[in-house]
């Protein structure tokens, strides 16, 4: 403890050190003192010296960071923001899930000009980040039309209602702009597949008098990437319970048993419109509209002739690959109305439309319940959620000192889950991905209204203090209060401040999490069997008595410094601990005889082996560290030299089960492979440092990215399915991701001020996950362990549950950029 104080110490007394031996500032070509947004609806204040720690990011380090789709950029950008792109994950491939500071997809609010953008209809069942929980389709957007993305990193729920727990990223679009871009990307991974094409366009226009119309589309497409791994003979006997010497003859035919280890092929177009008229001095009409369509072709675990007899109804002595094809549609549009009355109050009311929709196709599978005469293609059904929102926001600066805000807003949620055809649901389902029957298919709806009201005070030159209130009704699950306050002190001037905020928050159970019910086919023990996935307001979860969910609750604190001796220079360092309650998670699958199986054989359910349910399930703590330095304008040779560093520490644990789940006597309702996907499944180190020079007309970045060391459970693993706080869990294996670092490269040529030509080189150095096995259990092989987690050699790497980044290694991007 004393050595930790002394560090502190010695830190502060650097940095007041460092602050008082600048000198004057040299010319500034950052944006650091850029105005943002997000985290207040009072006053807003720039990126270093808000009370709130806040990343900006704007459009050129989006156009130059190499990567297309939005949540990769941010990945290798932001330590706190953590996506990834898996193999073999069905419904999961159409969107990458995100989250910030471990939190789960569902706790960071997505907002487009500060107004809500709509979630997807897809739920995560899948082992990946956000498992239980929905997200947001951020490729929706066209990367063009984006101006900044500003990331807020702390509970804002009192300021913009559910889901803003871990944090709040707004999406600020493009304006005022008389030009038309377009850019065209051209990538290759290094294998020489997962082909890619992007292109994108911008065009605008202004008005006299001060408004605007802009358009902007994209078009991506990608190809198949295969990283398929070789299959060990005896395993695979033994998991099927399969003649070894037909297993052997297969493999060495097919040494990968033509398992398809994917990355998807995909095909996404969007458009967005962004606009403004000015109808008087004080007041104007804005809008905005996007569309966005996306088509997903991935495969399932191939179905080799000793693992599935289709009984002759697919032509294939060497087995069978089902193929998933997923169509999404997400479209949203706002319409707003700004005006400023005499007395200098600001009024800002809107209605804001948004959905997304989720279609199905498998192929080339069958239902073995329909024998000889079942068909080999299916529409298994699908999803769609879509919102209507009201604002009105109210703001004035009463002085230079004192500004208020105040507001309410009222939504409308619809979910609706479309049944599939006959075929796809009958008994057995179709295998690798049964329909929806007519029975769990419905539309379903609530609303609610919410208001709040937002103080900012300089109560002098040096401190300044915020206060956000905000009441909650939801016509399902009642009300919710929560408050904000945060605070700024400045020690030195501007050039050394400190920060603090504390608040509570809430997350209302989404729809998709009290409405959705499915029967899965799992492979389990060399057989496929059916599991239950049951809604929380069924026979089903009553027989069991699994009770209503309510909303997750959140303590939020934290404090940090910020540090900027010049325009040049800056560095903020912010700590934060989340303590969240009830959190919904979906439990694990779970088989208990008396307490899951014959409560559900008593309402007649006897087909299925296993359940599952959305659950208040348990209490976590969530504890880390932010930095970000920032140092630009360094004059080396006729160039200049910018370096950033970011930084996040995270800890997260269980620390009880929710007082819900007392009484119920559940037979581990979260296992340890729900632990680690709700904790430590994520590097609990992730640093990016990047390097920038600019010469002439050559730019050169080098960005490098730290994955610091991950743990997980693979759910094939000896005492993965005991409970999470089971006496026996600590001492069971368990995997252990190496910190591993990808560096990319960035090249980029002003051939004129018109005409540029980039070339990237993704994870230069093709370094891929790579983990090992922590407590082999007593009389348990190395070998049994590494076949179980990677389907007996299937998944090069592990198994597709927990990738924290892209196991496809070196990518290759040729791009080209006009402006005229």
């Amino acid at each position: 403890m004393m050595k930790k104080n002394y560090v502190a110490v010695a830190f502060l007394i650097c940095a007041v050190s460092l602050l008082k031996a600048q000198e004057k500032d040299s010319v500034s070509t950052t944006k650091i003192d850029e105005l943002v947004m997000v985290g207040t609806r009072a006053a807003p204040r720039s990126s270093v010296t808000t009370p709130l720690p806040i990343d900006n990011i704007d459009a050129s380090i989006i156009k130059s960071s190499g990567y297309t789709p939005l949540g990769q950029t941010l990945q290798y950008r932001i330590p706190s923001f953590n996506s990834t792109s898996a193999a073999v994950q069905d419904a999961t491939s159409l969107l990458d899930p995100f989250e910030i500071r471990n939190m789960g997809s569902s706790r960071t609010l997505v907002l487009v000009n500060g107004k809500r953008k709509n979630q997807s209809s897809l739920i995560f069942t899948q082992n990946t980040i956000g498992k239980g929980e929905t997200g947001t389709d951020l490729s929706a957007i066209p990367s063009i039309a984006i101006k900044k993305i500003e990331i807020l990193r702390d509970g804002a729920s009192a300021q913009y209602g559910s889901d803003a727990i871990a944090g709040v990223i707004n999406i600020i679009l493009k304006d005022k702009i008389d030009f038309t871009e377009a850019n065209a990307n051209f990538g290759l991974f290094s294998k020489g597949d997962g082909f890619s094409q992007n292109f994108n366009i911008i065009t605008g226009t202004t008005f006299k008098n001060g408004g605007f119309v802009t358009f902007s589309s994209n078009i991506q497409n990608n190809d198949y990437a295969y990283r398929n791994g070789n299959v060990n003979a005896y395993w695979e006997a033994q998991t099927f319970g399969a003649n070894q010497n037909v297993v052997e003859s297969y493999l060495a035919k097919y040494p990968d048993a033509q398992n398809k280890n994917a990355y998807p092929k995909k095909s996404n177009i969007s458009f967005l419109v962004n606009s403004s008229v000015v109808l008087s001095e004080h007041s104007s009409l804005y809008a905005n509209a996007s569309l966005a369509v996306k088509k997903v072709n991935s495969f399932a675990n191939h179905r080799t002739p000793y693992w599935v007899n289709p009984n002759n109804v697919i032509n294939s002595p060497d087995g069978f690959t089902p193929t998933f094809i997923g169509d999404l549609t997400d479209y949203g549009a706002t319409l707003g109305y700004k005006n400023k009355t005499e007395n200098d109050w600001n009024i800002d009311m809107s209605a804001t439309f948004g959905g997304n929709k989720i279609l199905y196709t498998v192929g080339n599978t069958f239902n073995s319940s329909l024998g000889a005469s079942s068909p080999i293609n299916f529409k298994p059904g699908g999803f769609r959620f879509n919102n209507i929102v009201g604002n009105i926001d109210v703001t004035k600066r009463f002085s230079e000192s004192v500004a208020l805000a105040f507001g309410t807003e009222a939504r409308r949620e619809e979910y609706e889950i479309y049944a599939g055809d006959p075929g796809s649901y009958f008994q057995t389902g179709a295998i690798s991905f049964p329909g929806i029957s007519q029975d769990n298919a419905g539309i379903f709806s609530r609303y609610n209204v919410g208001v709040y009201a937002d103080a900012a005070f300089d109560i002098s030159e040096a401190t300044s203090f915020n206060a956000t209130a905000r009441f909650e009704n939801y016509s399902d699950f009642g009300n919710a209060l929560v408050w904000k306050v945060s605070a700024k002190q400045n020690i030195i001037g501007k050039k050394l401040i400190a920060r603090a905020s504390a608040s509570t928050g809430f997350k209302a159970p989404s729809l998709q999490q009290v409405y959705l019910s499915t029967i899965q086919n799992v492979f389990s023990n060399g057989n496929i069997v059916s599991e239950g996935l049951f809604n929380n307001v069924g026979k089903e979860a009553k027989a069991v008595g699994i009770p209503s969910l309510d909303a997750e609750k959140s303590l939020n604190f934290t404090f940090g410094l910020g540090i900027q001796p010049n325009k040049n220079f800056s560095i903020t360092i912010d700590g934060y601990l989340i303590k969240l309650y009830d959190r919904i998670l979906l439990s694990s699958r779970m088989n208990d005889q008396a307490t899951i199986l014959n409560p559900l054989s008593a309402i007649g359910i006897s087909n299925v082996t296993a359940a599952s349910f959305f659950i208040n399930g348990v209490d976590t703590n969530t504890l880390g560290v932010d930095l970000v330095a920032n140092y630009r304008n360094i004059n080396i040779a006729a160039g200049k030299l910018a370096l950033n560093l970011a930084m996040n520490i995270n800890h997260s644990e269980i620390t009880e089960n929710s007082s819900k789940l007392d009484g119920l006597n559940l037979v581990a309702p979260f296992n340890r492979t729900e632990e680690a996907l709700a904790t430590t499944s994520r590097p609990s180190l992730k640093a990016v440092f990047g390097i920038d020079y600019a010469i002439q007309k050559w730019n050169f970045s080098l960005n490098n990215t730290l994955f610091g060391k991950a743990k997980y459970a693979n759910s094939g693993m000896p005492g993965a399915n005991l409970a999470w706080n089971d006496p026996a869990a600590s001492s069971q294996s368990y995997l252990e991701f190496s910190p591993r670092v990808t560096s990319d490269l960035l090249i980029n040529y002003n051939i004129n001020d018109k005409n540029t030509i980039n070339l990237s080189v993704m994870n230069i150095f093709n370094v891929i996950p790579k983990w090992k096995l922590v407590n082999l259990p007593s009389g348990t092989s190395y070998d049994e362990i590494y076949n179980a987690v990677t389907f007996n050699g299937r998944y090069q790497q592990s198994s597709y549950d927990a990738q924290h980044f892209s196991i496809f290694g070196t990518q290759f991007m040729l791009g080209y950029n006009i402006k005229f």
